[in-house]
């Protein structure tokens, strides 16, 4: 097995949820899944095998969704397209987690933050990054990643109780 093989057998499943959290449609975290497997094939020989492979992956991942954002044939993005796809998000997830209207409110007020904030929300709580490590990953101060910190929990309190 080549060493990309086993990159993305060690890194792909949690690669696919960075991309699903950063976008929350199935297609969307398939294109940017692919992008960022193509940018990083692509640029392998840059990789220092010193510092950890994964959070230079998940760097190439947010800044090849950064671009994505930016492109106006993408705006649409960080939407459901489709009743099926949130039908499918929310049978997914388990009575155990959180509720179907408790994901939707939640799921509502992530997607009216903006794109920095939900970048550094989906790095710190859905990889359980380090603000250090998040800092790195978006080339960023660490300051500036709690100050988005905690604007984003600010931002999502007011409008969990505005609901």
């Amino acid at each position: 097995m080549n060493k990309i093989s086993e990159y993305i057998n060690l890194y792909g499943r949690d690669l696919s949820r960075l991309c699903t959290s950063l976008t929350n449609t199935r297609d969307d975290a398939q294109d940017l899944y692919q992008a960022t497997w193509e940018k990083a094939i692509r640029k392998i020989s840059k990789y220092d095998s010193s510092k950890p492979f994964d959070k230079w992956l998940f760097a190439i991942c947010v800044n090849t969704f950064k671009d994505m954002v930016k492109s106006p044939f993408r705006r649409k993005i960080l939407q459901f397209d489709k009743t099926e796809e949130l039908e499918r998000t929310l049978n997914s997830i388990s009575d155990t987690e959180i509720s179907r209207d408790e994901f939707l409110s939640l799921h509502c007020a992530i997607k009216k933050l903006t794109v920095e904030k939900r970048q550094v929300l989906a790095l710190y709580y859905f990889k359980d990054y380090s603000l250090k490590e998040v800092a790195r990953i978006l080339n960023i101060p660490e300051g500036t990643v709690k100050s988005r910190l905690s604007s984003a929990r600010l931002d999502l309190r007011k409008e969990l109780e505005n609901e």
